[in-house]
């Protein structure tokens, strides 16, 4: 019996970092833990593994370790979910001499700023019509006052694209239905969470034996600002946004932590469309429950015999 093996957007996103073969290789390894979810070797702790994949077996591909969990208590028994994608050799073309990266254009920050603040219009305007629980959900705007706070608190200056979506939606409530960002449930963190999860991020770095062994992806940069999470009382699990690069990254609850390619607004654009165009829509599909928006299919079996899929 084969089991489901779920390659989340940002894993796809880290892969296609890597090299042009990671994202295949992966693919490749995931059909195999389909037939055999125990291929890797534990990691340590129940339902959790570790794979290797050798450089020499695809093209363009540096030797890679691919974490996953599997199963009981993380999942349910008949699912795999790749976690985090780590090269351990030297990338394609990692010789070659790089052109310094250009100095961040203010315009382009003011336009990304606005593509934000249109990407958000259009998913609070499709949760106000379908889903009145989520917007209910949400939170008010912080005030400029407010974010400057946070900026102290952190000692990092939040950017533009994050300031303008905390100007329109500080976070949610700890409500059923709170999670708008595709997946199982991203809740925006209130401010206050937000300053909590940062501090408590950074503590871990003080702390031995953090995570898969004290590697670089169990690392949490002073530059990283999370602003969602698994709920907005389980922060084990969340997005964050790389100050440096702009680029949204994720952790879990395995210290695990990756930056994709994907930027606030691009991820904020994709799940509007999501939801304005559920029949384009692939991974996490919306869905209502009782007047909440429910990305899915729902792993829970309650919610999973309540969950209707959006259609338009």
């Amino acid at each position: 019996m084969t089991v489901d093996v779920d390659l989340p957007d940002h894993i796809r996103a880290r892969c296609t970092e890597l090299g042009d073969g990671v994202l295949y290789a992966v693919r490749t390894l995931a059909r195999q833990l389909a037939d055999d979810p125990r291929l890797g070797e534990r990691a340590g702790r129940l339902g959790l593994y570790t794979a290797t994949i050798d450089s020499d077996t695809f093209d363009a591909c540096p030797p890679l370790i691919v974490r996953y969990a599997y199963g009981p208590p993380l999942l349910e028994a008949d699912r795999v979910e790749i976690r985090d994608v780590e090269a351990t050799g030297p990338l394609p073309h990692a010789g070659e001499e790089q052109a310094p990266a250009p100095a961040p254009d203010p315009r382009m920050r003011q336009i990304a700023a606005r593509q934000v603040t249109e990407a958000w219009r259009r998913i609070t305007g499709w949760l106000e019509q379908h889903a009145p629980a989520t917007h209910a959900a949400l939170l008010p705007g912080a005030s400029t006052h407010e974010i400057g706070a946070l900026e102290r608190a952190l000692g990092v200056r939040v950017p533009a694209e994050l300031r303008a979506l905390w100007l329109l939606c500080a976070g949610c409530e700890d409500a059923p239905g709170a999670g708008v960002m595709p997946g199982h449930g991203w809740a925006l963190m209130p401010l206050g969470t937000v300053a909590a999860s940062y501090r408590r991020h950074r503590d871990d770095q003080r702390q031995p034996g953090v995570g898969w062994g004290g590697d670089d992806s169990t690392v949490w940069k002073p530059s990283w600002i999370p602003f969602c999470s698994w709920s907005v009382t389980d922060i084990s699990f969340g997005l964050f946004l790389d100050v440096e690069t702009g680029n949204v990254g994720h952790w879990d609850d395995t210290s695990v932590r990756t930056v994709g390619g994907q930027t606030l607004s691009v991820l904020l654009e994709e799940t509007a469309d999501k939801l304005e165009n559920p029949q384009l829509a692939t991974g996490y599909l919306p869905g209502l429950i009782g007047g909440r928006l429910v990305w899915g299919p729902p792993l829970a079996a309650d919610e999973a015999a309540l969950w209707e899929r959006f259609t338009g």
